[in-house]
């Protein structure tokens, strides 16, 4: 079958459930293209020709006759969605998939729907939806247009899905999905976890790259040597990720160290690469013995400088002192909030400011780069007070960079449960998740003006951290009216500490990436 995956633009990260999936795919003899949603520059008309086929769902399921739901409010106006993502139409036309699935993350679906339904009026094919949204928000499946939602792990259950409706099998009983069948949703049980992750193939790295050329061009790329993380952190999905998947499976699955570096060798002789980030959810956490094979495979092998995730009580200081001499730079760190009242009861962190303090004395000692994690807007009574301890604590350990997001309570996170039933938060069909947490908050506060101060003290943390005499000034800050113009600092202070402090672009490539930066730059700025 003809299958195209599409995903909303990027920022300069590879989205690897696609490359995953596509590799699935392709071992299973199906023609797999990928579209990238890149916004257009909207003012003209593009000619649209009706492509439509014959469709196995709508001629075998449907009859003919559309499953309808009510709009919600988020997605009424369709008039002009081919303007500004105009290239996926291009590659739906050219291509004429017999199965369209969307990767998708809260906060872009509301244009994926759009898109998705206008596509539906000019081409027959069947729509799925996965990645967090679908699995969190499993409501989605009633949006018209989406015929089948994945709900966990597609790399067994969407081949499988796949074949069910090639060879007309009961596609609609496939595990991890929701299906629409005869006027009817199927909603099927979880599949298990993929018990052995070596036994996967390499992500196809290709079939995005076509999609989006930038990707190729970056020289920093994206690699993920394990799945699953055991702690219980209440805005994250992966508690309620584990919960559903009780009894299904090991949560942590770790690639074999072998297996990681072949694919980074593949990548090094195919692509540009001079910077690995592995983007796991703990990097650290590894079995005994595992860090100090990789590292040793790592600096013989690849050579390059690399970055990872980190968490500090899972942090040991001899795995930093292999893992520097392999070539680590930088680590991405979870601090999340530096008041430990807040930290361990609203956000289940279960890690002391002390043992936070204690690791990151380590990484200093032996030259390792923090980029400290962090997030404000608390669903508490004093909440920039919280926060301005959240800012205390990051002057403490002095990172690299210090990074601040605002607190979003996404569907089915504990902290979204939380947030509702202090009444901080009230989520219905109308709620709007964006798609970063860099702009605004969505929790309610005592007054606008408690919520204006929160909200400009996250754009100006992270320059408070670098400019410590600023501290003392930072409440008379934040009680201005200048949100806009602190966002802007705040972006440009971001670009600074990426591209000149932590990850600077290779001399070689200054040409080819700095204009592909500032496009993700304005991309970055655009979506918020």
């Amino acid at each position: 079958m003809k299958v195209l995956l599409i995903c909303k633009e990027m920022i300069a990260y590879e989205r690897t459930a696609i490359m995953l999936l596509a590799s699935n795919l392709k071992s299973c003899g199906h023609e797999v293209k990928a579209a990238v949603m890149k916004e257009a520059v909207v003012g003209k008309k593009i000619k649209k020709k009706s492509s439509k086929t014959t469709s196995l769902l709508h001629s075998d399921a449907y009859e003919g006759k559309p499953f309808t739901f009510t709009d919600s409010a988020q997605n009424k106006n369709n008039t002009d969605v081919f303007d500004i993502y105009e290239n996926v139409y291009e590659v739906v036309r050219t291509f004429l998939p017999d199965l369209i699935g969307y990767s998708v993350m809260t906060g872009e679906h509301y244009d994926v729907l759009k898109l998705n339904r206008r596509l539906k009026e000019d081409f027959d094919f069947i729509s799925v939806m996965g990645g967090p949204h679908p699995t969190f928000n499993k409501q989605v499946i009633e949006e018209d247009g989406i015929d089948a939602i994945c709900t966990g792990e597609g790399d067994s259950s969407f081949p499988e899905f796949i074949r069910r409706i090639e060879h007309k099998d009961d596609y609609w009983l496939t595990k991890s999905f929701h299906v629409k069948y005869n006027s009817k949703i199927y909603r099927n049980s979880l599949e298990n976890l993929v018990p052995d992750l070596n036994k996967l193939p390499f992500p196809d790295r290709q079939v995005l790259y076509d999609a989006d050329p930038n990707l190729a061009s970056v020289g920093a790329k994206s690699f993920i040597s394990a799945r699953g993380c055991p702690y219980k952190c209440s805005y994250c999905f992966n508690k309620q990720y584990n919960d559903n998947y009780k009894g299904l499976g090991t949560t942590l699955r770790v690639r074999s160290p072998e297996l990681v570096i072949q694919e980074i060798e593949n990548v090094r002789d195919n692509y540009t690469l001079d910077t690995v980030t592995f983007t796991d959810d703990v990097f650290t956490l590894r079995p005994p013995g595992w860090i100090q094979e990789f590292s040793k495979l790592y600096k013989k092998r690849i050579n390059l400088p690399f970055n990872c995730t980190a968490r500090a009580s899972s942090v040991k200081e001899k795995d930093i002192i292999d893992l520097k001499e392999a070539g680590l730079t930088h680590v991405w760190m979870g601090v999340e909030c530096g008041d430990e009242e807040a930290a361990n009861k609203i956000f289940l962190r279960g890690t002391s400011n002390d043992t936070i303090h204690k690791v990151t004395q380590w990484f200093n000692k032996h030259g390792v780069k923090i980029i400290s994690l962090n997030i404000m807007g608390l669903p508490v009574d004093n909440a920039f007070e919280v926060d301005l301890r959240t800012l205390d604590l990051n002057l403490r350990m002095k990172p690299a960079m210090a990074s601040f997001g605002l607190l979003y309570p996404f569907p089915g996170t504990a902290v979204a449960k939380m947030a509702i039933s202090s009444g901080h938060f009230k989520e219905d069909k109308n709620t709007l998740y964006l798609e970063s947490n860099k702009y605004s908050s969505m929790l309610t506060f005592k007054s606008k003006k408690e919520k204006m101060m929160v909200e400009n003290l996250q754009k100006l943390a992270g320059i408070i951290v670098d400019f410590p005499f600023l501290r003392p000034v930072a409440p008379f800050l934040c009680r201005l009216p200048f949100t806009k113009f602190y966002h802007l600092l705040f972006y440009m202070h971001l670009g600074y500490c990426h591209k000149i402090r932590l990850s600077p672009i290779k001399f070689k490539n200054i040409i080819k990436e700095l204009p592909i930066f500032f496009g993700y730059f304005k991309t970055l700025v655009r979506k918020t």
